[in-house]
């Protein structure tokens, strides 16, 4: 059951989180959240409940817990490069002003997704257990999406205004949106074809101002490319289906985003047929985070994280299997795409790293068989 009226920014099929429908219902009329796995059954039927990262009353995570940590300065380096090899990071994270982009958590077929953070204001990405005490302060919800060469669409930016960022085209929407003071959209060209989209909304109608995302837009350079590494390798999978997108410490997509620092440990999304890579105008799933058409996910997130109980061999649900190992829960969802029997024989053939220490993580590219 979907709650949209509710909240401004939905995820995909994560394992579950800590909150049934009611305590969605009384969380308030605003917050950054993404969707968990939690299937209640009714006789035959299960019904999906979403899962609250964190509610429009949720404080401050305090001055050490939510303070931007120090980023390293804009490199002197020339352009992010327009295409790069598969599943590879190419920018670091960086600062402009008071206005922080994070490392990328999430790399696709057509794009690589950052957090972006504000000195200043909140930015509930992090789960928070219990009923929450009244909120204090103003929220952000902003993240930077780096398109490769022909995937961003700009004529589909509807009531954009022509901007100049570091020399460069640029477009630019704002406006209120639902709760928010301010959502701002800007999409500059930052390489030949290759375009950039920042969106921010806040309860700060003055911060960030459209010059600062600008600014923070025109710092963007290349970094040292990061090949993109999980924790499992993977000796199955289902005739046709290939590797779309890889998130690592985080969800795929804006699932990843919605909840950056929450401590999951990594998001695979494999379709059949391969998603477009042209045309786009947001992330896959969309700002909603739906299931992408034609895609299978696979998370891998602690315990804690999930509100399912850890059981022996792998257990299954209304669209999704689940194995447990070490404390760690791998699940496969499919949202009926694919029958249990496929999703237990994918998990049967994991084989999980130490999520805890990357350096025994997998190329992405190599996870796979």
């Amino acid at each position: 059951m979907r709650m949209q009226d509710l909240v401004d920014l939905a995820t995909s099929e994560p394992p579950p989180l800590r909150y049934d429908a009611d305590q969605i219902l009384e969380s308030g009329q605003r917050t950054q959240r993404r969707r968990r796995l939690s299937w209640v059954a009714s006789g035959a039927a299960a019904v999906a409940v979403l899962g609250v990262v964190a509610a429009v009353t949720v404080p401050k995570l305090g001055a050490t817990g939510n303070a931007p940590q120090p980023a390293a300065p804009v490199a002197e380096a020339g352009p992010v490069p327009a295409t790069a090899d598969p599943f590879t990071f190419t920018f670091d994270g960086y600062r402009v002003g008071k206005l922080r982009v994070a490392q990328p958590v999430d790399v696709s077929t057509a794009y690589q997704l950052a957090s972006v953070y504000a000195d200043g204001l909140t930015t509930n990405d992090k789960a928070v257990d219990g009923s929450p005490p009244p909120r204090n302060g103003d929220d952000l919800y902003a993240y930077l999406t780096v398109y490769r060469a022909g995937a961003y669409d700009p004529s589909k930016l509807t009531g954009a205004q022509p901007v100049t960022v570091g020399g460069r085209t640029g477009l630019e929407v704002s406006g209120a949106h639902y709760s928010w003071a301010v959502k701002r959209t800007l999409a500059w060209q930052y390489n030949t074809d290759a375009w950039a989209v920042i969106e921010a909304s806040s309860d700060d109608a003055a911060f960030p101002s459209a010059k600062d995302l600008r600014d923070l837009a025109a710092g963007l350079r290349a970094g040292v490319p990061a090949a993109a590494k999980v924790p499992v390798t993977l000796a199955h999978l289902p005739a046709g289906y290939k590797l779309t997108e890889v998130s690592m410490h985080a969800m795929p997509g804006l699932n990843g985003i919605a909840s950056a620092r929450d401590g999951d440990y990594a998001g695979l999304v494999f379709s059949s047929p391969a998603l477009p890579v042209t045309g786009l105008t947001e992330p896959f799933g969309g700002v909603d985070g739906d299931h992408p058409a034609g895609s299978f996910l696979m998370f891998v997130v602690p315990a804690a994280n999930s509100n399912q109980q850890p059981s022996p061999g792998i257990s299954c649900g209304n669209g999704f299997c689940n194995r447990w190992v070490n404390g760690v829960n791998i699940q496969v969802s499919s949202e009926g795409l694919l029958t249990d029997a496929e999703m237990t024989r994918i998990l049967e053939g994991v084989t999980l790293a130490n999520v805890k220490d990357t350096s025994t993580w997998t190329v992405a590219t190599a996870a796979t068989p």
